[in-house]
């Protein structure tokens, strides 16, 4: 599958969450950080529903709102007014969340990748290496450095004596 279609697979799942819990969503991916707000259907047949189940799905006043987003690294999460929902279902959302940015972001990327489109627009796409070639290139390296050094010569400059090195000053202090 491709990323849009995984994405589009999430956020259907996410859809019959919230229609199964009375919820409505709005996905909000053309900012930073990427937004999930989640609010209760407000009509009155559903609410009361609600409070005839609230000990069985949690109360959500009419004006609340759940807001999960994804940034430096960290789900974070806001919430507005009563909301209460049991730990599994947010979970089960947090968890369809992560799933939904990954395939979005993996698609937007590929996107602007395949089609040049961070080109036309003069940004310059570095050309950095994967770690692990960055990590056996420094390893070669000083694999090199060793192979150069004097056979009789000190391989590191640590000092294994506890005074100091015969050029430093202890202290510069005068009695």
């Amino acid at each position: 599958m491709s990323e849009i279609s995984n994405y589009e697979a999430q956020k259907k799942k996410l859809q019959g969450l919230c229609d199964e819990h009375n919820f409505t969503f709005r996905f909000f991916k053309d900012r930073y950080p990427i937004t999930l707000v989640i609010t209760p259907i407000n009509d009155v047949a559903t609410q009361m529903d609600m409070l005839g189940n609230v000990e069985e799905t949690g109360y959500c006043s009419q004006d609340s709102s759940m807001c999960w987003y994804f940034e430096n690294s960290e789900l974070k999460t806001k919430v507005k007014g009563t909301f209460s929902i049991d730990k599994v279902l947010r979970t089960k959302i947090e968890n369809i969340l992560l799933k939904m940015i990954s395939f979005w972001q993996q698609y937007f990327f590929r996107d602007l990748m395949e089609n040049g489109k961070l080109r036309n627009f003069g940004v310059p796409v570095p050309d950095v290496p994967d770690s692990n070639s960055q990590r056996d290139s420094q390893q070669d390296t000083k694999q090199d450095a060793k192979q150069d050094a004097p056979q009789d010569a000190p391989q590191d400059d640590t000092n294994d004596d506890d005074e100091p090195p015969e050029d430093s000053a202890e202290d510069d202090t005068e009695e």
